[in-house]
């Protein structure tokens, strides 16, 4: 059976979930990602140094997260929001910081995930040597999801 997912149910997903596909759009190229997020009700929070997916959400910050659990080819959801990304700074990016940290470290398992490299400064860092870390949100506009049960 397909249907629609209930506004609870998307909730349940984005909120239970912390690995989702980040698409965007700019240069006339699409560009989807996965990303490690913490959704705290309102926004999408993640981390990440400079880069190619920086570039295209500077440019055109409109975005979309795709997030979906799979327990067979007939037995799966999925969830798309879509919203605006912000760059968070000072007192905002310390708050959003803690948010991150407090889902994502009883999680951790890769040494990128580790506080280390979230912050400004780092002697751990190796991969993100000498890239600016950034603290973002989306800020989320509209949100819809399917499923598939046998």
């Amino acid at each position: 059976m397909l249907g629609e997912l209930t506004n609870e149910e998307i909730e349940e997903m984005l909120s239970s979930n912390v690995i989702g596909r980040l698409g965007c759009y700019a240069d006339q190229k699409i560009f989807v990602v996965p990303i490690t997020y913490v959704y705290d009700g309102a926004f999408i929070i993640g981390h990440t140094v400079e880069g190619m997916k920086i570039n295209f959400l500077r440019q055109n910050p409109e975005c979309c997260l795709e997030v979906d659990e799979m327990k067979t080819l007939a037995n799966w959801k999925s969830v798309i929001a879509w919203g605006t990304y912000e760059e968070l700074s000072g007192q905002e990016a310390a708050a959003a910081t803690e948010t991150l940290l407090a889902r994502l470290m009883p999680l951790t398992a890769s040494e990128t995930s580790h506080p280390q490299r979230m912050g400004p400064s780092s002697a751990h860092r190796t991969r993100t040597l000498g890239k600016n870390p950034i603290i973002y949100r989306i800020r989320l506009k509209e949100k819809t999801g399917r499923f598939e049960r046998p």
